[in-house]
């Protein structure tokens, strides 16, 4: 027998959340086979199987927060061993350890079949479900489940004539009821809205915003880049950079760079607060906001930046960007950010205000790239020109840094980014 146990994906990790079993008792598996995708506070990950075989026990279900180096599956590792359709046994699960709400809701009511509870809403629902306790109405989960899913209507449930074991309610009674009924009768307080579970990345999205909230003194400021000598270089080197050193050229890279450039001779910028101590962080680790798929949001970390030149930024970054749309990041890319740059302008934004990512003491958000007339200053007088120009808004803590403080940090970043030019990438 091959026991599963819930991986350490980290030292800082001890426990991660099942998100999803991809293959159900009783079914083969291949070794390395995705078995099931977890979550932790970092990132999501596909669980490969250990071994070939055939699963014999689940141990936890989904949602399930479960503990690094616990036994959280059974595989049978005999690859003769075959499932027969004429074995009326076949293989059950183990019951789940789990604090299972919908049972514990249920729990002291009286059930007359199996597999049959009492209909469970929110609080606010209170009055009706104890109506339907008294008149003792059990419904499979089933049946259940959709009386949830389309708000049913307490009082027109009750009236529904079961034709199932002593007038037990049955899903096609069910269906047959909402086919027939008129929607103002169904839907009686929210009338076509539809509730959905927020995902285990979300939640801890949703989470880390209002710690960060919590914990630091969010300070704003935004000045604003010409960035028309970044635009050219791309525009006029894009092939021949991928050719030499097979990477895309993006405007990313150029603002990394300006970053860590700043950083050096700010480095406050570059901190973290531990209770009432400073620790300055001797690598320059930049976490680069990456947009997924799902609408969901991570941030995966350039490490050591200060070692690496132009094209090792550029190459990283493209790498970290296509592991998180892959969903294929370990733990050690998402961890010891020590200064956060997010990008909304990719998608049209013309500035933003991002949430320090904890423990950092800073963020800069990027706007989108606009042309528009600007007045520039020359030996000959004032002119009105075309310029392509740039928002940029860091976002600071207050508990460490002063507004003078963060001011200049991003009036000097902004000088290093209006002062690129072709060397940069002529390596």
């Amino acid at each position: 027998m091959i026991e599963v146990v819930m991986p350490k994906l980290g030292e800082s990790i001890t426990e991660a959340t099942i998100v999803d079993w991809k293959k159900k008792v009783g079914e083969l598996i291949d070794k390395d086979e995705v078995l099931l995708e977890i979550s932790t506070d970092k990132v999501d990950s596909e669980i490969p199987s250990p071994g070939k075989g055939t699963i014999t026990e689940i141990l936890y279900k989904k949602n399930d927060i479960v503990d690094v180096g616990t036994v959280i599956a059974i595989i049978n590792g005999d690859n003769d061993l075959k499932i027969k359709e004429s074995n009326n046994k076949p293989i059950k699960e183990k019951p789940l350890n789990s604090n299972d709400s919908e049972s514990k809701a249920v729990k002291d009511v009286p059930q007359k079949t199996e597999n049959s509870e009492t209909v469970n809403q929110s609080d606010s629902d209170l009055k009706d479900k104890k109506e339907l306790n008294k008149k003792k109405i059990f419904l499979s989960p089933i049946v259940k489940s959709i009386i949830k899913k389309e708000n049913l209507n307490f009082e027109e449930v009750q009236k529904i004539k079961g034709s199932g074991a002593n007038g037990r309610i049955r899903k096609s009674d069910l269906e047959e009821f909402i086919k027939n009924t008129p929607n103002n009768v169904v839907h009686t307080d929210h009338n076509n809205d539809s509730n959905d579970e927020m995902s285990h990345l979300r939640i801890k999205i949703a989470e880390r915003m209002l710690e960060s909230q919590k914990i630091s003194a969010h300070v704003y400021t935004t000045s604003e880049a010409d960035v028309t000598n970044i635009v050219n270089i791309v525009n006029n080197n894009s092939k021949d950079f991928e050719r030499r050193f097979n990477a895309k050229l993006t405007y990313t890279p150029f603002v990394v760079h300006a970053t860590i450039k700043a950083l050096k001779e700010f480095p406050l910028m570059n901190a973290s607060l531990n209770g009432k101590q400073i620790l300055k962080h001797n690598n320059f680790n930049i976490g680069l906001a990456v947009a997924l798929k799902d609408n969901n949001l991570i941030v995966p970390v350039i490490k050591k930046c200060e070692e690496r030149n132009f094209v090792g930024i550029t190459r990283k970054a493209e790498e970290l960007a296509k592991k998180s749309r892959n969903n294929t990041l370990d733990i050690s890319d998402v961890q010891d950010s020590t200064f956060t740059v997010t990008n909304p302008g990719v998608f049209g934004g013309l500035f933003g205000f991002g949430i320090i990512n904890q423990p950092n003491v800073g963020i800069l958000c990027i706007g989108n790239f606009h042309k528009r007339p600007v007045v520039k200053e020359s030996i000959h007088g004032d002119s009105i020109v075309i310029r392509t120009m740039m928002y940029l808004t860091l976002g600071y803590d207050h508990r460490l840094i002063d507004g003078a403080y963060g001011t200049k940090f991003l009036t000097q970043l902004i000088k290093n980014l209006e002062s690129i030019n072709n060397e940069i990438i002529e390596l």
